[in-house]
This record gives C-alpha cells, structure tokens and sequence, in this order.
C-alpha cells in the first residue's frame, strides 16, 4: 500500500459478528461458524463498499463467496461440505476426500500437485485444508484499497511442514474486482515441486438461464479428458434446468490476450500491472449478455488452463488457473513440465477476479479474449 496513513487490524481484536467499519461504505466482520460435525472455523468477510467476499481461514484462507452489489456471482453450495480440514480424509482418493469438503469460490489447488494422486500426494495437494495462523491474519487499509493477509503452514504429509504460504487479497473502495497473491516458500534444504492453481466457480444465478464461456483459444485447441462424451459446444454452459453428467474437463494453453494491462482492474494492482508480463482472461457470460464474471492472470504465474462441467445438483462450471496439465508428478516429470523452488526459496502467482453488469464493458472484454483465440 503506498498511502502512508494506513490501519491496522488483527483478528485478535475483533469481535464476532459486530462489523468494523472501514473508508468508503466498507466493512470487516468476523464470523464463527460451526460445521456439521462440530467444529469451528473463523470467516472474514470483506467489503468495500460494493463487492463482498468471504474468506474461510481454517481453509487455507480460500474465498468462501463472492457478491457485487448484493448479487452472488459465485456459486450456490451447500454449507454441509464448508468442513474443518480434521473432518476430511485426504487420502480417500478412491471416493475423492478432496471433493467431501469442496465449498469455496476460489480454492487453492497444490502447492504440492494439481491432479492426479500418486502414492504420496492426495489428488489435489493440501493447502485447501491447511489452516492459517490466526495470529499472523490481519487486515491493513487506507484511503484508497484494502488489503487481508496471513501465513498458511500447508498441511503436507509429513510432521512438518514442507511449504509455507503468504496469501494477500486487495480490493479498492468501489471496485468490482480484487486481486488475490499467493507466495509459497520451500521450508526445506532440497528443491521442492510447486504445482499448484486454483479452482473457481464464479457461476452464479445470473447463470442459472445459461450462457457461455469466453476463453482465449479455440475449440479444436481444447482437449476433452478422461473419456468423456464430446459436446456439441464445449463453450456452453447450460441452464440450470439441464443436466451434465459425467464430469466434462478441458485442457489448454490460454493465448495471451493484448489490451488487458490497459484496464482500470488491472491497473489497480501494481504486482499485476508491472514486469511487462503476458497477461491472459477468461470470462463467463450469462445467456443476456448482461452478466459476467472474469479471471485475469499472469501467463508467467499460470501458463495453463482447465474448464470444469458438471450439473448434477449443484452447477460447477470452472475456471482452473494452473501450471501443468492434471497428470501425476510422474507422468509431469517426464514431460518435463515441473517448476521446481529451490532451498529455502520461494515462486508466486496472482489473479484478479471481477465481476460486471455493464453489457458495454461485457462486450469489450469479450472482443479482447476471443481476437486471442489462433
């Protein structure tokens, strides 16, 4: 924050359910909340006046929901999988542990492998279902933006831990987006692999009548996995009326996509406007073309992309930021696709997430991302 008058406030000194009210029609409020088996978590929930998220600090700080101007735009989950990391066994990979707590907005996949288990590794790493420390939370603004963060020993499968992560989420007053940062440090005196996204839903009722996705490539670059049965339109989303099943996964290498930088979002954010870096964005649109919500990362930090189909009860339609295809740390190290953080260092990754009812600004973005399709 470059604003020298600035405030600070830990978690130690707030009060549950009473709101701490901050600049610009924001507020901070602490909430305990009891999960169905009996244990407690800690959620913040943040705004700044016009956009609202909640983080899950017990879940390694994922982002539980998101709204803008009172409209949820991520998606409608039951509070029976928001579970305390002790009630989910990782390691049942054969009935997937990973999903039985799947609640969040955005939920950090890795650090230790994005994908498939092995004999070691739990199919989607641990830092989900690592809790924070409560005492490094702390939430700092000024006149201009707010700023939430923490450290988040990641869970691991060892005694000790071999990651650490330092997680920052900013937002200015009135924006429609915020902007999350994850640097993951390697606690350890040996390389370590960090292979890690994040998976998001950012489906909201506004995409209850349908829609599409909006993504940098083109259709004959997506590549459907697992077996499962093509699509006629592996952009559509469906209605929520619709069912999809089995699950409908794509990968692909996102295009760069010019003009991004130029944008007040992005702007906003001097770790995402700097470095020159190659930026990339995908969106989801409503059927009206009056709805939309968005994620815009670095290519550097995230060089590949998954989408996600599924509507059975709940409509998962995906965003899945990532480094390397979701294969094993095997199969990965063949291909050669491993990014390594060496003794003791670290390696870190950013996304801006937003959301707009602006058709003309819809249409804007939407013409920047699909000029990237080749």
């Amino acid at each position: 924050m470059n604003n020298k008058r600035t405030t600070l406030l830990t978690l130690t000194q707030m009060r549950p359910d009473i709101p701490y009210a901050l600049p610009g029609g924001g507020f901070v409020t602490l909430t305990l909340f009891t999960d169905r088996l009996g244990s407690q978590l800690h959620l913040l929930t943040v705004s700044n006046g016009r956009l609202v998220f909640t983080v899950i600090l017990e879940r390694g700080m994922d982002i539980g929901g998101v709204w803008l101007d009172s409209e949820k735009i991520s998606w409608k989950r039951d509070e029976r999988y928001l579970l305390h990391p002790e009630h989910v066994d990782l390691s049942d990979n054969e009935h997937s542990g990973w999903d039985s707590g799947f609640y969040a907005a955005v939920a950090a996949i890795g650090p230790e492998i994005f994908g498939t288990p092995d004999e070691i590794r739990t199919v989607h790493g641990t830092g989900s279902y690592s809790p924070a420390l409560l005492e490094s939370i702390r939430l700092v603004w000024d006149e201009r933006q707010i700023c939430l963060e923490g450290n988040v020993p990641v869970r691991g499968y060892g005694t000790l831990p071999v990651y650490e992560k330092t997680i920052r989420m900013i937002t200015n007053y009135g924006a429609a987006a915020l902007f999350r940062e994850d640097t993951v440090r390697n606690l350890t005196d040996t390389p370590q692999p960090v292979d890690d996204g994040y998976h998001i839903q950012l489906a909201g009722t506004f995409m209850s009548g349908g829609g599409s996705y909006v993504l940098p490539v083109s259709s004959k670059k997506l590549l459907l996995r697992d077996s499962a049965p093509p699509e006629e339109d592996p952009f559509a989303v469906y209605d929520s009326e619709t069912r999809l099943d089995p699950i409908r996964c794509y990968q692909y290498v996102p295009e760069p996509v010019e003009g991004l930088s130029d944008l007040p979002q992005v702007r906003d954010y001097c770790a995402a406007a700097g470095d020159g870096q190659e930026l990339t964005a995908e969106m989801l649109v409503n059927a009206g073309k009056d709805a939309a919500a968005y994620v815009i990362r670095s290519l550097q930090c995230y060089p590949r992309s998954l989408v996600a189909k599924r509507a059975i009860v709940d409509c998962m339609y995906a965003l899945e930021p990532c480094k390397t295809r979701p294969n094993s740390i095997k199969q990965k190290t063949i291909d050669g696709e491993i990014v390594y953080i060496g003794p003791r260092g670290q390696c870190t990754g950013w996304i801006i997430l937003g959301a707009t009812r602006d058709p003309q600004e819809i249409t804007a973005l939407t013409h920047l991302i699909r000029s990237a399709a080749k």
